[in-house]
């Protein structure tokens, strides 16, 4: 695999959590696994500004891993955005 090949994944890899944290947080199921799932997707997603920083530094001027980037920042700005969303809704 060159090196487009993995930046591409590894930008893909917050967003793809993001998604699947988001589609948990919000469904009915409750369980030990799927709040350790939440919890490990929510970390991954969390670090999408890491993974931002890994694929540029592997390929470097590709059109498609500047978009993913965008799409890492989003990841973890969506964390945040829960966190700071949870804070306020169970008082400070």
């Amino acid at each position: 695999m060159n090196k487009k090949t993995i930046a591409i994944i590894a930008e893909l890899i917050p967003l793809v959590s993001a998604v699947v944290s988001y589609v948990l947080v919000v469904s009915s199921l409750d369980s030990k696994i799927i709040r350790q799932v939440i919890s490990i997707t929510f970390l991954l997603a969390f670090l999408g500004f890491v993974f931002f920083f890994i694929g540029r530094g592997l390929a470097k001027n590709d059109k498609a891993v500047r978009i993913l980037g965008i799409f890492d920042w989003l990841a973890t700005i969506y964390v945040i955005a829960i966190y700071i969303i949870a804070i306020f809704s169970f008082g400070l």
